[in-house]
């Protein structure tokens, strides 16, 4: 028996792995926490230094969701309902037509060293 097939080492390298699987699941929620937390301190389209840290807000990015086709107004639609012209109509400050969802997802923070 090789050293890789060892029973005991095997063993060993699972739960080191089912640790750091753990540990990351801790350390991805703690970034959203505070991700969330900077971002609302922040306004949407923030750029500058914090620190010694160049910081940048990006507003988050809209999801449309067609949840009936039937609905949505003919002029939104070429042969099906157009995400393209509805992202345009939802960008000139129209509202979510009927038979769309349209969401805005979080704020994209990106935190990096100055330089």
């Amino acid at each position: 028996m090789t050293d890789r097939a060892d029973p005991d080492r095997l063993a060993s390298l699972a739960e080191r792995l089912s640790e750091l699987r753990e540990e990351k699941r801790y350390l991805e929620s703690e970034i959203e926490k505070v991700s969330a937390e900077l971002s609302e301190a922040l306004e949407p389209g923030f750029q500058g230094e914090l620190g010694a840290l160049d910081v940048r807000v990006a507003p988050g990015r809209r999801t449309l969701r067609i949840t009936s086709p039937d609905e949505v107004p003919p002029g939104l639609c070429r042969v099906q309902p157009d995400r393209a012209l509805i992202k345009a109509h939802l960008d000139a400050g129209g509202e979510a037509p009927p038979g769309v969802e349209a969401n805005v997802g979080r704020p994209v923070v990106t935190v990096r060293p100055k330089g």
